[in-house]
């Protein structure tokens, strides 16, 4: 008896032993904190959102910079800023991220490897600019209130920010979890378009679906001379839209301050009225009554127009005057009046004449005398062919040729700002806009 009753508790003390043993095994897992979320987890939910390696950037533009002698160049080259970064304690070497609504919000989040660092760079920023503190979630909040900004920052991110949401923003950040990453971010950071650029922009706004598309995205590009913002749209839809590989064209003039060249087969896209696109441009031409439908039918996909330089144009101008008996009599006089040069081609099918004749019904298009306006366009000739419809206010048509390519030009105070259409697939648009640095710097205004 007595060895069973041993035996027993010798049993007892081993399986306690085992609890115990087990408990302080799961007992870290069972009361762990939540792991810390991740700098994705903390940025919010926008319309506009994107990322950017700033050194990259700065090794980049490098050569633009200093071969346009841009201001503070000194200032934006990729040692000074690493060094700059590192003394105040941020990860300038990890990418960075930003956000924004498209009209007053923005904010960008970026890697801290030392926040103690944070607040001495703070101070010596203040001997130039007033800084202001306020508090959030029991958190200090720097404010720069003569920029509208505010600065915030933990042990391992911070947020610069303008706009009207900073409590909502820094909730966000501060009581993110991990893997509670937002839709807009997640679909961004898993398109791998642009996926080597320096720096991407991603939009999934409600503003492009009255044009049909689901996205969009922009990346920048840059030599010694140009910058370039390389673009790209997508549609959940068939856009319905093809290219074609050439058309009727003006031969591009020098003087040209704008200027629009497409080349386009819209055989399918005119016979979806429901397209969001097609719905789109009614609705735009309902504002001053043009036949759009008319011009869909007729419209065979070719457009060119050009606008620059000055032309002369003879203009009858009816004077009152008197004779000798002082009756009122009529004195016809063609006067030459400078006017903006302006030309315009399309090509047309059978029904352009039916377009031409919408045109004058709408009052789109009116005569007086030998001459016609478009709206209110200069004086214009107007030549109707079976295949084409010209209109210039030259005294003959500009020189017509065949183009294959769908670009544009527009003069912005003195910038010529270029843009194509590189690449349309089935759902896809590839594009770009360049323009000439060394044109914004306005005869050396912003060199020094």
């Amino acid at each position: 008896m007595k060895t069973e009753g041993v035996g027993n508790k010798v049993m007892l003390i081993a399986l306690l032993c085992a609890a115990l043993a087990l408990f302080l095994y799961i007992r870290p897992r069972l009361f762990a904190p939540d792991p810390p979320p991740n700098l994705l987890d903390r940025l919010p939910q926008s319309e506009i959102v994107g990322r950017y390696n700033l050194l990259d950037i700065a090794r980049e533009t490098n050569s633009l910079m200093f071969k346009n002698k841009i201001p503070f160049r000194e200032y934006m080259t990729y040692d000074f800023i690493l060094g700059q970064a590192k003394g105040v304690g941020i990860d300038i070497q990890s990418t960075g991220y930003f956000f924004s609504n498209g009209k007053d919000e923005w904010g960008t989040f970026v890697s801290v490897i030392d926040s103690s660092r944070i607040q001495n760079g703070l101070n010596r920023l203040e001997q130039y600019i007033h800084i202001s503190d306020t508090i959030i979630y029991n958190r200090r909040v720097q404010k720069i209130k003569d920029l509208g900004l505010y600065i915030f920052y933990d042990k391992d991110y911070l947020l610069i920010y303008k706009g009207s949401k900073i409590k909502n923003r820094i909730g966000k950040a501060i009581f993110a979890r991990l893997g509670d990453i937002e839709n807009s971010w997640e679909k961004f950071l898993k398109n791998k378009v642009f996926k080597n650029e320096d720096i991407v922009l991603y939009s999934n706004s409600p503003r492009l679906k009255k044009f049909g598309l689901d996205y969009a995205m922009f990346a920048h590009d840059s030599d010694s001379l140009n910058i370039k913002l390389k673009t790209y749209l997508h549609s959940n839809k068939p856009l319905k839209i093809k290219e074609k590989t050439e058309g009727i064209a003006f031969e591009r003039s020098k003087l040209s301050t704008k200027a629009l060249e497409i080349h386009l087969d819209i055989s399918e896209f005119k016979k979806d009225l429901k397209n969001p696109l097609y719905q789109w441009i009614v609705k735009i031409g309902k504002k001053v009554s043009f036949p759009t439908a008319a011009f869909f039918e007729a419209w065979d996909g070719d457009l060119c127009f050009q606008e620059g330089g000055t032309q002369f144009v003879n203009e009858e101008v009816v004077e009152m005057s008197y004779d000798e008996e002082f009756n009122p009599i009529e004195i016809r006089k063609t006067n030459k009046v400078a006017v903006s040069g302006y030309s315009l081609l399309f090509s047309v099918n059978e029904h352009g004449n039916k377009l031409v004749s919408a045109l004058f019904a709408k009052g789109i298009v009116t005569k007086q005398g030998k001459y016609y306006h478009f709206l209110f366009s200069p004086p214009l000739n107007l030549n109707i062919l079976p295949k084409s419809i010209a209109a210039y206010t030259a005294g003959r048509s500009p020189k017509v040729t065949t183009g294959s390519s769908c670009n544009g030009l527009w003069n912005y105070k003195g910038t010529d700002v270029l843009f194509h259409i590189d690449s349309l697939k089935k759902k896809e648009i590839y594009g770009s806009l360049e323009f000439e640095v060394a044109s914004l710097l306005r005869k050396g205004k912003f060199k020094r």
